[in-house]
């Protein structure tokens, strides 16, 4: 009985030791984290990832404008309406088309400028 006393001391003992070292590991770990996030969103690569993702979604949302006008045409409107409605269609394709050649001239120009972007390795 004097033996077991102390031999449940120190098993209780090692068990609070280790997990006071595995709550230190894991809060490190988090350290750890939260210093990587913060250095790669201010990495050129990762800011080059957020401008491409940016542009996807531009030319998505242009996409999609030029199916919504090529859809929005119905054929069993009255012959006034259907003129109305072509002459709305056109206008509306040339507006797209003319914010497609915005984009695509915003676009070239960040493209020079990260072409003297070099990647370390």
């Amino acid at each position: 009985m004097l033996y077991l006393l102390p031999a449940l001391f120190v098993i209780a003992c090692a068990i609070y030791v280790g997990r006071y070292y595995v709550i230190k590991a894991r809060l490190t770990q988090a350290v750890l984290d939260e210093a990587i996030a913060r250095k790669l969103s201010t990495s050129p690569l990762n800011l080059e990832v957020m401008h491409l993702r940016e542009q996807n979604m531009v030319m998505r949302n242009l996409l999609l404008d030029m199916v919504e006008n090529e859809a929005s045409f119905e054929t069993d409107q009255p012959k006034t309406e259907q003129a109305r409605a072509f002459s709305a269609r056109i206008q509306r394709r040339r507006e797209i088309f003319g914010e497609a050649v915005f984009v695509l001239q915003q676009g070239e120009r960040p493209q020079a400028s990260n072409q003297n972007l070099k990647i370390p390795g």
